[in-house]
């Protein structure tokens, strides 16, 4: 089956090349023209051989056209990045002193930029993707590469227009904590480094439009269709599902409904995926049967599948799995209907993957993508012999089980990536599934039927309102059931291969009954549970200090083995930043520590504190006096002693760490300075922290995520004049350090 296969699919042994290329390219960002050369030589020398050694190097041929393919994969990584394009804006940046790195405050510049969307409502400000024209200097530079713009005001701005701004720009950071989703790297992968936030001086509206006609048709065909579902559809809880499930609009969705269908295994529903391309490809082939079989009206029937499917494509944002999708579709209605062949559907697949990674090699790295096509090629490759399990009479229970063998297929090549990427599983997404895909195929005919026919609004509407109400509500049903989730999983990229390579050894076992892959099946999973066990021998000797960078805030973290104490603020809504890092570093137990607050606490055995769970984290002995009672004086003289909070000293593993509480220091210093391994400060230190060192000796300060960018700059200012090792939480992310 998998060498017929292997021969009949040419990009089957195409695509895996290029695949391992965008993955080098990412890791070495260089073109290898040599790879090329050598690749080229051996393509053509075979030509000037006798036919023996033709013969002899038959396979040298395919290998070079595997180091080519390889080379492609290299050369498009780099092509595609920005970065390496002489006229990207982040060359002036760094040329006017603005480096690209963690540590760049951000310059004042000068951008013409031309808005890529309308300004988008987000908690605090309005954000918009731009794309920079010209950078001002002494002249205006040509320039390319986009940026995002955060406007503290609603601006009067939309598609193609063009602003003039002068602002500060600043390298796009994520949070940084252990868990955390790497927003910084997704931009990355979009071409997107910089950010600027605009106060309402900060920019002017330019005369023109740059907005590209088909973008702008596409934008008011979106908006007609919105506007459409909002007038007939008024309950927010439903017009938000219907636009999400109509053109991929999330913005007006509930985030309860949302995470609903995620824990039910359905959030493909309100997701535009290839499922909606399906459905229209199905129906416009019964729609037009009627037309003759001739040359002219096959030709015309492909081009207009191809029409619609590309307009619905790009009229939902073009999206990895819909792209997919129509690439799919279009190459199955050209070999159908334009030169009459059905092509191998394993090799549609992987050609559809081939010229989406040439388009676009980034999307390798978007979950859409890989969900996408590991989820049809589970469908081609067990749909049918999970079918053929069960033979069923009945025509209606036939149509279930059919719908039950396509949820499982699609499952069997995907399940471990969710695992990596959700850190869950749906339990119930069989009977989910069964009652949502119904239900939503339905409702897409529904809506797209009323915003082709708006005069019937008053009948559709209220129909779809209460069946999206419907749909809801089964939803949320089954996401109520007792044990519908699974949470709080994870699995480490080593272990997902290890996963993957049981997987596809059980499906050689089963569909080519080969016996010798229950070997492979169990050497995986020997494999995956050695990692485990290591990952847990590593947990329970693990001693780390954790900064969190959540803003505005003074979180830190020390975690022994399988428990973490917590210091600083406890508010609630800190866990959504602690609950991803303890989930990756296994913590089960979380205490909070008030020491600080009150002097004194018990000590071990060497005099080194302890907590109420004997854990090293309170107040050392050897603290001077005026700091554990928490009265301290000013650092100018004549003025009064103020009380304030006293610091916290964290002996953990031999290691000294001080978190700092208050704003002033004592005006006596100690005879003999305190050592400390770090020192912690928060927005309520001192300023004059060149008077530190007068108390202590420390290898590393570290400004947590509560100091304002003000302060900042004033401190890592004075702490490159000194020297003094900095580390600044908000600019490079959660200070993680193994003690």
């Amino acid at each position: 089956m998998f060498v017929n296969l292997w021969k009949s699919a040419p990009f089957l042994r195409l695509i895996w090349p290029l695949i391992a290329g965008i993955i080098t390219g990412l890791n070495l960002p260089v073109i290898p023209w040599p790879l090329l050369a050598v690749c080229c030589a051996c393509w053509l020398a075979p030509a000037f051989l006798s036919i023996t050694w033709r013969y002899r190097l038959r396979y040298l041929r395919g290998a070079a056209v595997a180091g080519t393919v390889f080379w492609l994969g290299m050369w498009l990584v780099y092509q595609q990045d920005v970065r390496h394009q002489a006229s990207w804006y982040g060359h002036f940046a760094a040329a006017a002193g603005q480096a690209d790195s963690a540590d760049a405050a951000g310059n004042t510049l000068t951008l013409a930029v031309t808005l890529l969307e309308s300004p988008v409502k987000k908690t605090a400000s309005w954000k918009a993707e731009a794309h920079v024209d010209h950078v001002y200097g002494e002249s205006p530079q040509p320039a390319t590469g986009n940026i995002l713009l955060y406007f503290k005001e609603e601006p009067p701005l939309h598609y193609g227009h063009r602003i003039l701004l002068r602002t500060a720009v600043t390298p796009i950071r994520g949070t940084g904590n252990p868990g955390a989703f790497d927003y910084a790297g997704y931009c990355r992968y979009h071409n997107l480094f910089h950010q600027a936030f605009l106060q309402p001086g900060n920019w002017q509206k330019l005369p023109g439009n740059k907005g590209q006609r088909l973008e702008k048709w596409l934008i008011a065909m979106r908006n007609y269709c919105l506007n459409t579902l909002k007038t007939y559809i008024p309950r927010r809880e439903e017009y938000g599902v219907a636009q999400a499930l109509l053109i991929g609009y999330r913005g007006e969705l509930d985030k309860d409904i949302v995470q609903a269908y995620s824990n039910t295994g359905v959030i493909h529903i309100i997701a535009i995926s290839g499922l909606h391309l399906g459905l229209i490809y199905v129906t416009l082939l019964q729609l037009l049967r009627w037309l003759p079989s001739r040359r002219l009206t096959n030709i015309a029937k492909a081009l207009l599948l191809m029409a619609v499917l590309w307009a619905f494509a790009l009229l939902t944002g073009a999206s990895a799995s819909v792209l997919r999708s129509a690439v799919m579709f279009t190459t199955i209605a050209a070999g159908q209907f334009m030169i009459n062949r059905h092509a191998s559907t394993f090799n549609t697949l992987a050609a559809a993957a081939f010229l989406l990674l040439c388009y676009n090699p980034f999307f390798l790295l978007d979950a859409g993508f890989q969900l996408s096509f590991l989820a049809v090629a589970g469908i081609l490759t067990c749909y049918k012999p999970v079918y053929d399990c069960w033979m069923v009479r009945n025509r209606w229970l036939d149509k279930v089980w059919q719908m039950t063998a396509v949820s499982l297929a699609a499952q069997v090549f995907t399940w471990p990536v969710c695992l990596l990427y959700f850190r869950q599983f749906p339990n119930y997404f069989l009977p989910a599934n069964l009652v949502a895909v119904p239900l939503s195929t339905a409702l897409l005919y529904g809506e797209i039927l009323l915003v082709a026919l708006p005069w019937l609004g008053g009948v559709s509407g209220v129909v779809l309102q209460w069946g999206i109400r419907i749909m809801n509500a089964a939803v949320q049903w089954i996401d109520g059931l007792p044990g519908a989730v699974t949470a709080n999983i994870y699995i480490s990229p080593a272990q997902m291969y290890c996963l993957y390579a049981f997987t596809v050894a059980v499906c050689v076992w089963w569909l080519l009954k080969r016996r010798v892959a229950c070997l492979w099946a169990l050497a995986a999973l020997l494999g995956y549970t050695g990692l485990r066990a290591v990952r847990n021998l590593n947990i329970a000797a693990q001693q780390k200090l954790v900064v969190y960078n959540v803003p505005r805030k003074t979180l830190v973290e020390y975690v022994s083995g399988w428990h973490a104490v917590r210091f600083g603020d406890t508010l609630a809504a800190s866990e959504r930043y602690t609950a991803p890092a303890h989930l990756v570093m296994g913590v089960k137990t979380m205490s909070v520590s008030s020491a600080g607050l009150e002097a004194g606490g018990r000590s071990d055995a060497a005099g080194y504190p302890l907590n109420h769970n004997g854990h090293p984290a309170i107040v050392n002995p050897s603290v001077p006096p005026a700091f554990r009672t928490g009265t301290a004086t000013t650092n100018h003289p004549g003025a009064a002693p103020a009380v304030t909070a006293p610091p916290v000293l964290l002996v953990c593993n031999g290691k000294r760490i001080l978190l700092w509480k208050g704003r002033f220091l004592p005006a006596a210093t100690p005879q003999r300075k305190i050592k400390l391994h770090y020192l912690v400060l928060s927005a309520d230190a001192p300023q004059h922290i060149e008077r530190f060192d007068d108390f202590f000796i420390y290898e590393k300060i570290i400004f947590d995520a509560s100091c304002p960018a003000f302060l900042l700059r004033k401190w890592k200012s004075k702490c490159n004049k000194l020297p003094l090792r900095c580390f600044s939480v908000p600019d490079k992310g959660a200070f993680v350090v193994n003690l």
